[in-house]
C-alpha cells in the first residue's frame, strides 16, 4: 500500500499534485503576498492554509476572506483599508 503526499489536509498522489505540494513548501519560505485563483471547490483556501502554515507566521491567525461577498467597490477599502476623506463617510485611517 503506497503512502500518499499530505500537507495540511492536502491528499494526492498525481504527479501535478505533488509538484503543487512542492510548489507550496516553496511559496511559504518568502515573505510575498500569493495570489491562489482556481474553480470553485478546487481547494484554494486550502492551499492558502498549507502556505500560511508552513511559513514564518505560522503563529499568527489565518484569517480566510470570501471576496466573492464583497463589493466591488467595497474590496479594496475592506481589505487595504482607507485613507481619512478617501470617501465621503472616510473620517479615520
Amino acid at each position: 500500500m503506497s503512502r500518499q503526499p499530505q500537507v495540511m489536509g492536502l491528499v494526492g498522489e498525481s504527479e501535478v499534485f505533488k509538484r503543487m505540494l512542492a510548489a507550496i513548501r516553496k511559496i511559504a519560505e518568502y515573505d510575498a503576498p500569493v495570489l491562489i485563483s482556481g474553480e470553485t471547490g478546487s481547494g484554494k483556501e486550502l492551499a492558502a492554509r498549507a502556505i500560511h502554515y508552513q511559513s514564518r507566521r505560522s503563529d499568527k491567525p489565518f484569517i480566510p476572506v470570501n471576496c466573492g461577498a464583497l463589493p466591488d467597490l467595497l474590496i479594496e477599502n475592506e481589505l487595504f483599508g482607507h485613507c481619512r476623506g478617501a470617501y465621503t463617510d472616510a473620517r479615520e485611517a
